[in-house]
């Protein structure tokens, strides 16, 4: 068994029983005993993790709840006895009984966490399955994102690229392949960085005027309007985007009216496959002329390998007012075809990744946007999607994985190998986002889909010492009217 089968196979293992409290073993018993290579008690057949020798015999095919002690688990096969009967011993282990640092089972403790690239609590060091200490590691790595080439420049096209068709999962792909990361929340606290009501202020730009740019201070965060592409605006139409401070009790909001869009050809019901403008609310680094706050007050930009544990609360309400039309080629089958929409927009959280400067990220990190984009590599999350766009063709799909507690697919793209997109199948306008589960799982496998998973295309490889400029959140607007209102957004970092 190959060191990444291994991997997957206990990833799977992981996402079936070790997930959550209430987990259960649901794995088979492998028909060879020479499918546990390293004596584990699991081994891989037939493209799916197995149970071998005395954890088969244990019933694993049946469900057992989770053992509450270590010594449960005598032999260290991951399963126990307890209450007179077996229980499955739950990963990264329980803290032994004897004081020492023993886990749940009888395996080596991990003594890296470069050990466990996908995050399932199970390594592989020595030639053999390790678990990760009960306490987890510092965290040492950090992946890193941009967003999908909605750049302040004219550039390529952005997170579209697609002409809506088929569902996003139905182009290939595996599901759930690539594990379950955990989602860690330990460690010390660093800073905490909230809204906070600024002034109240509303600042608009429309087709009559105004600046397509414009910023307001939010704290330690900055508001940009970012009309980025208003010439894409239907001709004639009297298209206006305002942003918000502290209006209705909202911290931060925006407004925007793009109107009915543009006529699709052939039958289709709109060609909208350019983002108009992306408002946005940046923390870090956007570009040479925008800086939310310094390097002291915020932590960012930070090099990729010393990024600290990221978690990000959220809380918004996006509704859409516009000109509604039916919707004849849907991307998302929570909106099937001949559905009424009002609007086509994602919310979408992203980082840039840029070159440090001498191996250093700091204040003085070079970040050009205005001559041409200097970033080298993009992570988008979408939170949220509209009926028709894509962050890429139908055919750029990836997989799909569980990340942060949700299902997300993943798309790469083959017009921009220094892209990728994770897209949430269950929206939630509140929720709790685990920023390095996308960071990591995109430093681990991005540069690689093609081998792991089939895909269309690899994004190149993320390196250590590039620098993670921002975090960001903002809506790509493709067409129709509506606003945003942001009423919590925590970047909570910690070592």
């Amino acid at each position: 068994m190959t060191h990444m089968n291994r991997i997957l196979a206990l990833s799977t293992f992981a996402l079936l029983s070790f997930t959550s409290h209430s987990a259960y073993a649901m794995l088979p018993a492998c028909a060879n005993p020479a499918s546990d290579s390293d004596g584990d008690g699991f081994g891989w057949e037939n493209g799916a993790s197995c149970l071998v020798g005395s954890a088969a015999s244990s019933g694993g095919g049946n469900r057992h709840p989770n053992c509450s002690a270590a010594d449960s688990d005598s032999d260290g096969d991951g399963f126990g006895w307890e209450n007179g009967a077996t229980c499955v011993a739950r990963a990264p282990g329980i803290i032994s009984n004897d004081g020492g640092n023993s886990t749940s089972n009888s395996r080596a403790t991990c003594s890296s966490s470069g050990s466990d690239p996908d995050g399932d609590g199970f390594g592989w060091e020595n030639n053999a399955t390790c678990v990760v200490p009960a306490g987890g590691f510092i965290s040492d790595d950090a992946g890193s994102s941009t967003s999908n080439g909605i750049s302040d420049d004219a550039g390529s096209s952005t997170s579209n690229g697609a002409s809506g068709g088929n569902t996003g999962g139905a182009t290939g792909g595996n599901t759930n392949n690539g594990g379950s990361f955990s989602s860690g929340s330990g460690g010390a606290v660093i800073r905490t960085t909230s809204l906070a009501n600024a002034a109240s202020e509303t600042v608009g730009v429309s087709s009559a005027g105004g600046d397509l740019y414009s910023t307001r201070k939010v704290g330690d965060f900055l508001l940009m309007q970012n009309a980025w592409r208003a010439w894409r605006a239907a001709p004639g139409f009297n298209w206006s985007q305002s942003i918000s401070t502290n209006t209705n009790g909202v911290p931060v909001s925006w407004s925007y009216d793009w109107g009915p869009g543009v006529a699709g050809a052939n039958g289709r019901a709109s060609d909208d496959y350019y983002v108009r403008s992306y408002p946005e609310l940046i923390f870090g680094i956007k570009d040479e002329f925008r800086t939310s706050a310094p390097k002291s007050a915020i932590g960012f930009p930070v090099r990729v390998d010393a990024m600290p544990t990221v978690q990000i609360d959220y809380a918004y309400d996006a509704p859409q007012y516009g000109t509604s039309r039916s919707v004849d080629a849907s991307v998302n089958t929570s909106y099937p075809n001949g559905t009424t929409i009002s609007g086509e927009r994602n919310v979408a959280v992203e980082s840039f990744l840029y070159n440090s400067v001498g191996g250093v990220c700091d204040d003085n990190l070079s970040v050009t946007r205005s001559n041409g984009s200097n970033h080298v590599y993009e992570v988008m999350v979408w939170l949220d999607s509209g009926a028709e766009r894509l962050p890429a063709s139908p055919r750029d799909y990836v997989t799909t994985i569980s990340l942060s507690g949700q299902n997300y697919k993943v798309y790469t793209k083959n017009s921009d190998n220094r892209y990728i997109a994770f897209v949430a199948e269950n929206p939630q306008t509140t929720g709790t986002v685990y920023w390095n589960d996308f960071m990591d799982w995109a430093r681990l496998y991005a540069h690689r889909v093609q081998q792991e998973f089939g895909a269309n295309a690899n994004s190149v490889q993320i390196q250590d010492s590039w620098c993670v400029a921002n975090i960001i959140i903002g809506t790509e607007i493709f067409w129709g009217a509506g606003n945003f209102d942001l009423t919590n957004w925590t970047i909570t970092q910690r070592q």
